[in-house]
């Protein structure tokens, strides 16, 4: 069996604010001694059935990346939004490629062991995404904050990556226009009347979004 995984590494890191003093995007700054995507690369690396590592990155970063890590990973230029650089990565997974995944880069701290039980479960039934319990009491408000529900957290789970997915049916989900409000890859699949699995994570798998976040992941490396 041969794998691809895509990781998106050319978002702006807006919410992150102000990069600890910076320009760099957060995907880029140092964690511990690599820059945060590298981690997931190497994670995914150190798995056998991955053929293909491809990094989506911001387009003035193509060249001097690639020069940078020439044997390591393919890297390519990201689009406007999410969707279209996952599909610019698509774009150069191989027609033998089996399974393809895709993983945000700001989620440096996936392990094997997670990746591999995604991927069994993908293998099963085409489409499995990594989740996590939702540990918190859930609300269901209207627009001016009036509580209307409480959800049944026990059925509520949060999406997280990697996504896995049989190549020939993301690139069919991709092969689609852009529908509005997609947050995920595997609402594109869930489009196309695909049932789609969740798989939960047993490791940190969480994504730096602000500066707390990313002193957590360093600490957490730090002892790994």
């Amino acid at each position: 069996m041969k794998n691809a995984i895509i990781i998106v590494a050319a978002g702006s890191g807006k919410r992150f604010g102000i990069n600890i003093g910076s320009s760099v995007p957060k995907q880029f700054l140092d964690l511990n001694g690599k820059p945060v995507f590298l981690w997931s690369v190497e994670t995914f690396a150190s798995i056998k059935s991955f053929k293909q590592i491809i990094v989506v990155v911001p387009n003035d970063m193509v060249k001097s990346l690639s020069l940078k890590y020439k044997t390591d990973f393919i890297c390519v230029a990201g689009g406007n939004e999410r969707f279209d650089s996952v599909k610019n990565g698509l774009a150069l997974v191989n027609d033998n490629i089996d399974f393809t995944a895709v993983h945000d880069a700001v989620r440096p701290l996936v392990s094997k062991e997670d990746i591999l039980s995604i991927l069994k479960k993908a293998v099963k039934t085409k489409a499995a995404v990594a989740v996590e319990k939702v540990k918190d009491t859930v609300k269901l408000v209207s627009g001016d904050e009036r509580i209307l529900k409480t959800l049944n957290r026990s059925v509520l789970r949060n999406a997280q990556t990697p996504q896995i997915f049989e190549t020939k049916l993301i690139k069919k989900a991709y092969s689609k226009r852009a529908p509005k409000n997609i947050t995920d890859d595997s609402q594109l699949v869930e489009n196309l009347k695909v049932k789609v699995y969740g798989v939960e994570t047993k490791f940190p798998n969480f994504k730096i979004t602000t500066k707390q976040d990313f002193k957590l992941a360093a600490a957490v490396v730090s002892v790994r």
